[in-house]
């Protein structure tokens, strides 16, 4: 360190770390440090546990909290849990009863007290340098509502889920631009700003599956400020050791109808989002129920098909190419062709 200078760290009411450069008797404010929020719900996952906490204790920048919220887990995850927060303060540690992946998050919100929320699924991973790269962006425009980063999906072979780059772009903008990721509704793909999560209001639904799909298209809508980063945060590990009954399949394929129906309203009834971007909304939230349609065969196939006819989804396929117009035609004449060919391959 230079002679005559000397370093202040200073914590404001906004939970921002802000660095003062005294130097030669002038003062020269720095930039603040963003605090974020990491919510890690757990359930039966002390398999994986351990490596998840100890990536984001291994980040390089270190103005954290990490929610851990203990969903009623029954294996050994709680012990794991306990060596993090004994040695460590930034992690906290909740037990609640188990009420699933939605309740738990939901519960971990109420206690964060960051400007930023971050959600990391206990079986998964984050990469050393995803709080820096966010805070870079943040410190370019501090009203950033939301910001995109990039995913790498760990499977037989890794692939990364790259981001079309955009900035401070508002929602429905940056819906068009994300709506074509495989991954654009998964919560942990994105970092929330704290005020505008509760302006909001937002709450996963509880009790339901495909938690995800039923609210992130509506947060990402309901921005002003949006942001998509050149960087790989996030390392989605696919398991194949999950058992899929038919009860559970049905379960899914229900919930997936009750989210459109949820979605469908809140959309279309917002007097703040355009006209033309509820087209596009409506359209994408109907081919998700028929690609849903995918996983089901049988009975159950059947009765969805069924289910998604009443609603009458066809009617809001676009038809602004050549090939969607086809499309919507062959869906229109026998739906469990158009799946086994277009969705199924």
């Amino acid at each position: 360190m230079k002679k005559n200078r000397f370093t202040v760290i200073w914590k404001n009411y906004s939970n921002h770390l802000i660095t003062f450069s005294i130097f030669y008797g002038k003062i020269n404010i720095g930039d603040y440090m963003t605090k974020f929020s990491i919510i890690v719900p757990v359930y039966n996952v002390e398999k994986y546990i351990n490596n998840c906490l100890k990536s984001i204790e291994s980040q390089t920048f270190s103005n954290f909290e990490v929610i851990v919220v203990n969903d009623g887990t029954k294996d050994n995850s709680q012990k794991i849990i306990d060596e993090y927060v004994k040695k460590d303060d930034r992690f906290k540690s909740f037990c609640k009863e188990n009420g699933g992946l939605s309740s738990a998050r939901n519960f971990g919100i109420k206690y964060a007290t960051g400007d930023y929320l971050v959600f990391v699924d206990s079986d998964d991973t984050i990469n050393e340098n995803l709080l820096f790269e966010l805070n870079e962006e943040i410190k370019k425009n501090n009203n950033l509502d939301l910001i995109k980063y990039e995913v790498k999906i760990k499977n037989v072979t890794d692939t990364i889920e790259k981001n079309i780059l955009f900035s401070y772009v508002d929602g429905e903008e940056a819906f068009k631009n994300l709506i074509s990721s495989s991954l654009f509704v998964t919560a942990w793909s994105y970092a929330y700003r704290k005020k505008f999560w509760d302006h909001n209001n937002f709450l996963y639904e509880n009790g339901r599956i495909h938690e995800d799909f039923g609210l992130t298209p509506f947060v990402v809508l309901k921005a002003k400020s949006v942001s998509s980063i050149d960087y790989v945060g996030y390392n989605y590990y696919i398991r194949t050791n999950s058992i899929m009954t038919s009860t559970k399949l049905e379960k899914m394929a229900d919930d997936m109808l009750y989210h459109f129906d949820n979605l469908f309203d809140k959309v279309n009834t917002d007097k703040y989002i355009s006209d033309s971007t509820k087209k596009i909304f409506n359209s994408y939230i109907s081919n998700a129920l028929i690609v849903k349609a995918s996983t089901l065969s049988g009975n159950e196939l059947d009765e969805y098909i069924k289910s998604i006819n009443k609603r009458n989804i066809s009617k809001y396929l676009l038809t602004d190419t050549l090939i969607r117009k086809i499309k919507k035609i062959l869906y229109k004449i026998n739906p469990k062709l158009y799946i086994k060919f277009f969705i199924k391959g």
